[in-house]
């Protein structure tokens, strides 16, 4: 089961928790929200996967070997400065991000993606080796959709989910426990990851200096201001990283700051939901943001079929 629909389905069972036996409104409501979230995150995926299908061709360049061993590289590096220097995985993957971009803007984004293989924990009893042989199979995965889902914030971090799953195959990755927020917890977080979603929009889209620096600029503030600042810091510092990879999505994917704000908001509520699950896991909040992003993709376009604005209706 997905982390988007893994989500869903805690939404739906927690606004139904407390209402006892039979089916009450609450749980109404919520297998219709899980409902909504369902199709119109079918809806994105079905469209985008029929489009990468009629691409013709598919080759191996030059370009596309750099951007695998910038991805397998920057795996392992992201888990020194996190585990062995002690930054956290935050900041490492941040840093990381943020220095291969203003080395190397062509690499930059595989690097990125790399260091989100990297956040991987102990938790998950992820080791040196471990992230090293995730970062090779994300750098596979990476080239080999290159040419799928391309603008949709999350897909460097659900590549990365990939290289740590087929990992977790091989028995080489265990994902680790943890409860999910207590209610005024969790409306923080969906507050954070709605304001740094749309604070990353406004870096790399309204600023011009492109995703990666936006993502990698709100995660490294977070990552250092937010645990100590508050009770649950570190909670807020990864669910405003993870808001982060909504941000990076382009204004033909996620148009302007009001879809941004839902897209961030949506991927909080999904990373409460999600939180027991594939916990220690590289690209567990990248995944969360890609599946925002195609679930609020996907509301927009079935609202555009539903409701469609045009010069056809007849008024006076």
């Amino acid at each position: 089961m997905s982390v988007a629909a893994t989500a869903g389905l805690a939404i739906g069972a927690g606004v139904g928790s407390g209402s006892g036996t039979g089916i009450g409104p609450e749980l109404l409501a919520g297998a219709l929200v899980f409902a909504i979230t369902a199709t119109s995150l079918g809806y994105t995926a079905v469209k985008e996967a029929r489009w990468a299908l009629r691409t013709d061709g598919f080759g191996v360049t030059r370009v596309d070997l750099g951007n695998a061993i910038a991805v397998a590289a920057a795996a392992p590096v992201t888990y020194v400065l996190s585990v062995r220097v002690g930054v956290g995985p935050v900041v490492a993957s941040a840093l990381v991000g943020l220095c291969a971009y203003l080395l190397t803007e062509t690499y930059g984004a595989p690097a990125y993606c790399g260091s989100f293989v990297g956040m991987a924990t102990p938790a998950a009893d992820a080791d040196l080796v471990a992230v090293t042989a995730a970062g090779i199979a994300a750098a596979a995965v990476f080239v080999a959709a290159k040419r799928a889902f391309n603008g949709f914030g999350g897909k460097l971090g659900t590549t990365a989910f990939v290289g740590c799953l087929a990992l977790a195959a091989l028995g080489g990755l265990a994902p680790g426990t943890e409860s999910i927020p207590e209610p005024t917890v969790a409306a923080g977080l969906v507050v954070s990851a709605a304001v740094a979603a749309l604070a990353t929009f406004l870096v790399s889209v309204r600023l011009d200096h492109g995703p990666v620096v936006g993502s990698a600029v709100v995660g490294l503030v977070a990552g250092v201001v937010c645990p100590p600042l508050f009770a649950a810091g570190d909670a807020v510092a990864a669910v405003a990283f993870c808001a982060s990879f909504v941000g990076m999505a382009t204004p033909e994917r996620i148009p302007g700051p009001g879809a941004m704000l839902l897209a961030g908001g949506t991927a909080g509520v999904a990373f409460v939901g999600a939180a027991p699950y594939f916990v220690g896991f590289g690209g567990k909040l990248g995944t969360i943001a890609f599946s925002a992003c195609l679930v609020t993709a996907g509301l927009l376009s079935l609202g555009r079929v539903l409701a469609p604005v045009g010069g056809d209706t007849v008024t006076g």
